[in-house]
């Protein structure tokens, strides 16, 4: 397994126990730095979690295999696998991507950033009041836009998401975008790190069973999670909602809720059809009623237009921090084989050199250097003035008296 990044535990100490589920535990790790840039997380499998290392293996060394362009989409969009952790070893995880900033929101109890589930938004509007979370038409067809996206992209890889649930699913409404965790769940070119599991509620029904983590099977949980998106609910099927917005869409919802999954449509049947929706423009919702009071009669004065209403402001674009990594940490970069130094470089943050001068110096006419003596000894020119005065009329006034003296 040299071929492939690896790192042994005690590299990764100390560790923050930062979540936990059936299979393993996740912690954070400030030792690593993915690609140099992202911050890293370690998943490590409980001591009874059956697990295939060759399968897990795969998924590490398949970012590499891709080209540039498809390896960096999808370490943007999942916390796919990114190097082995070995332990006395043998291995006991994997790296993996930190949940990035923005798919993390104050959405917990008394306001605790959490990482923003999709399993938020299932709920009644009540419930969404009190989290703040604003959503409305046009971010859920957005938002279903991008993760139809996704997963689109990820079958043309030859990966099936599988467990498809609002639990391993994070969101952003800013700018709507999703991104996948969990991704040892996935089936990489028909093969599985863990055992095929369902989430109860997102299970595929039907009137035989049919295999797990298909295409097929994801459109059917794709379909679920549309329309329990627009009915703000965890457990129903009910596509009227999503149909009221349009038509097109409750039919695809209708066909990837059927039975028959081979009549279920692709994930590019679904991007086409939401980005389709979204261009020929929503229906206007109804304005609130107002109620009508009767007013004095009053002259008729000519009338005079209202000042334009100002656009609103448009909202600032999210920026997110990059927090430096502390002194001694390692970074695995061969698995996001990146530019010609495989790995993707931090932007620089020394701040950019100040513009030259353009300014030119005053133009204007031209002084004597007899001028220039006096614009810069004005008190001593002064008084050489009044003295030659003094003497011109001395001069004057002798030959004045030398003239009456010979008369």
């Amino acid at each position: 397994m040299d071929d492939i990044p690896q790192v042994t535990r005690p590299v990764l100490e100390p560790l923050t126990r930062i979540g936990d589920g059936g299979q393993g535990v996740v912690y954070a790790t400030d030792r690593i730095r993915i690609n140099k840039v992202w911050a890293a997380a370690y998943k490590e499998y409980r001591p009874e979690t059956v697990f295939d290392r060759d399968v897990l293996h795969q998924m590490v060394a398949f970012v590499p295999s891709l080209d540039e362009l498809s390896g960096r989409w999808l370490c943007e969009n999942t916390a796919w696998p990114a190097a082995l952790v070995l332990n006395s070893s043998q291995v006991s995880g994997f790296l993996m991507r930190r949940v990035p900033d923005r798919f993390r929101m104050p959405w917990g109890d008394n306001g605790i950033e959490v990482p923003a589930a999709l399993q938020y938004l299932l709920n009644p509007q009540a419930y969404l009041n009190r989290k703040g979370i604003r959503l409305d038409t046009q971010t859920r067809l957005k938002l279903l836009e991008a993760i139809a996206d996704v997963m689109a992209r990820l079958h043309s890889l030859n990966i099936v998401v599988g467990d498809l649930s609002p639990n391993n699913l994070l969101i952003d409404l800013d700018d709507p975008a999703c991104f996948f965790i969990d991704c040892d769940a996935m089936r990489l070119r028909g093969r599985d790190v863990l055992e095929q599991v369902e989430t109860p509620e997102w299970n595929v029904r039907g009137h035989r069973p049919e295999p797990r983590a298909t295409m097929a099977s994801d459109s059917y949980k794709f379909g679920l999670l549309a329309a329990r998106l627009f009915t703000q609910d965890q457990m129903g099927a009910d596509v009227t909602v999503l149909a009221g917005v349009s038509g097109e869409l409750g039919v695809l919802a209708r066909r990837s809720l059927d039975s028959n999954s081979t009549i279920r449509p692709s994930m590019g049947d679904w991007l086409g059809a939401l980005r389709t929706v979204q261009a020929g423009g929503l229906p206007r919702q109804p304005s609130a009623p107002h109620r009508v009071t009767a007013t004095p009669r009053v002259t008729r004065r000519a009338a005079v237009p209202p000042p334009p209403v100002p656009p609103p402001p448009k909202p600032r674009a999210k920026r997110y921090a990059s927090t430096p990594p502390p002194s001694g940490t390692t970074y695995v970069a061969p698995a996001y084989p990146f530019g010609s130094t495989g790995r993707v470089q931090p932007p620089s943050s020394s701040p950019p050199p100040p513009p030259r001068s353009t300014r030119q110096p005053a133009s204007g006419p031209q002084l004597t250097p007899q001028q220039q003596a006096a614009a810069d000894h004005p008190t001593l020119y002064l008084v050489l003035g009044l003295l030659f005065w003094v003497f011109a009329v001395a001069c004057v006034v002798g030959v004045i008296w030398g003239l009456v003296k010979l008369f």
